[in-house]
C-alpha cells in the first residue's frame, strides 16, 4: 500500500468532513522527494495527524491541507493561494530557504504561524513573531542548560577541559567561561596532572570543551584511568547518539556523566506505549525503531502548537502550555522582545555510577 497517498487522502477526507473548521492547518513537506527525507516527512505527518485526532476529542475542529512542497518559491506560492485554501492559521513547511521567504511574507500579511519541523537555518525568520523555531542551535538553549546544571551542582566548581591540542570550544562551554564566575579552564595536553586532580575532587564538574567524538573518547578514557574519580562529567547529545552499546553506556556511567539533551524517548511511560500501539493500528505499520522518532516528533510538536492555537487563537505567542511529551518537551521564548519564538527546552540524562539512569528537567 502507498502510505503517502493514503495519508494525503486521509487529510483531504478530514478536511471535507469538517465543514466548520476552527483551525486551518497547512502541511507542506517534501513528501515526494526520494530517500530518507520523504520517509521522515511521512512519519512526521502521521504523528501530526494523531495529535490532531487527540485534540479533536475535546470538540476542537481542524481543516488539514497537506501536499508535497515542491522545490521552488513558485511551488510554495501556489500552495499558499488564498483563493484555493483560504488563510492558514499555521503552516508546517520545508527547510528550503527560498520557500521560507514566501511563507514568511505570507505570515506577516495574514498573521499565520509557521514552523520548520526538520530544522535548518532560521536566523532570517526569527524577527517574525509568528515564527516558531523547533530545532535550534546549542547557542539558543545554552542558558536553560546552564540553569539545569547550576541547580544540579550547587556550590561546585566547573572546569572546562580541552581534550586536544587545539582550543576549539562549543557554545555551551564558551558561555560558561564568559558568563559564569569562578569557571576554570584546563587543557589535557599540557595540564594532565591538574585535570586528574579535578577528576578526583567530589566538588568538581568537568565540562567537555567540545562535543566531537575525539573529545568524548579522550575524556572518558582518561577519567576511567583515575582510580579515585569523584567528579561529575558533562557531555552533549552527540555523545548519546554515539553511545548506544553496552560498553559505551558503561563508560558514561563509570564517569558519572550528565548529558545535555533536547529529546529523549519516554518509552516506558503508558502514554508512549499507547501512542505506539495506536500508530500501528492507524497506519498498519510499526514505527521505525530509531533513537529519534519522527512520528513522536510530529505528535509532540503538533500537539503543542495546535493546542496553543486552539486555546489562544491569533494571540498565541509564548504562553506556557501543559503538554506531556512522548519524546520532546517544548518551551518557547522570544530571542528578543516581540520576536519569533525559540524552543529552549533541554534536559539532563544522568548516567549514574551504579549503572542506572535518571532524567533531570527544569521545574517551573
Amino acid at each position: 500500500m502507498n502510505y503517502r497517498k493514503m495519508l494525503l487522502a486521509a487529510a483531504t477526507q478530514l478536511a471535507v468532513l469538517i465543514a466548520t473548521a476552527q483551525i486551518s492547518v497547512g502541511v507542506f513537506l517534501p513528501f515526494k522527494q526520494k530517500g530518507a527525507l520523504a520517509d521522515r516527512s511521512v512519519e512526521y505527518y502521521r504523528g501530526l495527524l494523531m495529535a490532531i485526532d487527540s485534540l479533536s476529542h475535546d470538540g476542537t475542529s481542524f481543516k488539514v491541507t497537506a501536499a508535497d512542497c515542491g522545490t521552488t518559491a513558485a511551488d510554495m506560492k501556489t500552495l499558499l493561494d488564498e483563493t484555493k485554501n483560504g488563510v492558514f492559521d499555521i503552516v508546517f513547511c520545508s527547510s528550503n530557504q527560498e520557500q521560507l521567504s514566501v511563507v514568511n511574507e505570507y505570515s506577516i500579511k495574514n498573521g499565520t504561524k509557521f514552523t520548520i519541523p526538520f530544522g535548518g537555518r532560521y536566523d532570517e525568520w526569527v524577527s517574525n513573531p509568528n515564527f516558531y523555531a523547533l530545532k535550534v542551535t546549542q547557542t539558543d538553549y545554552t542558558p536553560k542548560a546552564y540553569k539545569l546544571l547550576s541547580d544540579a551542582f550547587r556550590n561546585k566548581t566547573f572546569y572546562v577541559v580541552f581534550a586536544g591540542k587545539n582550543k576549539e570550544i562549543c557554545p555551551f562551554a564558551k558561555y560558561l567561561t564568559k558568563y559564569v564566575k569562578g569557571v576554570k579552564t584546563l587543557s589535557l595536553a599540557d595540564k594532565e596532572k591538574k585535570v586528574a586532580e579535578a577528576v578526583a575532587d567530589e566538588k568538581a564538574v568537568i565540562v567537555a570543551a567540545m562535543y566531537d567524538t575525539q573529545t568524548q573518547n579522550t575524556l572518558l578514557n582518561f577519567i576511567q584511568q583515575i582510580p579515585n574519580r569523584q567528579a561529575a562529567l558533562v557531555g552533549y547529545s552527540s555523545w548519546y547518539e554515539k553511545a548506544q552499546g553496552t560498553d559505551e553506556v558503561k563508560a558514561l556511567s563509570n564517569c558519572n556523566t550528565y548529558l545535555i539533551l533536547n529529546n529523549f524517548q519516554r518509552q516506558n511511560l503508558p502514554r508512549t506505549k499507547k501512542f505506539l500501539t495506536q500508530y500501528e493500528d492507524n497506519f498498519n505499520i510499526k514505527p521505525v525503531n530509531e533513537l529519534f522518532s519522527f512520528p513522536m516528533w510530529g505528535f509532540d510538536t503538533g500537539y503543542y502548537l495546535l493546542k496553543g492555537l486552539t486555546r489562544h487563537k491569533k494571540d498565541f505567542y509564548d504562553q506556557p502550555l501543559y503538554s506531556a511529551p512522548l519524546q520532546s518537551a517544548l518551551r518557547f521564548e522570544p530571542r528578543a522582545s516581540k520576536q519569533g519564538l525559540i524552543n529552549t527546552s533541554c534536559l539532563l540524562l544522568h548516567f549514574k555510577p551504579d549503572n542506572t539512569q535518571e532524567l533531570i528537567e527544569i521545574k517551573e
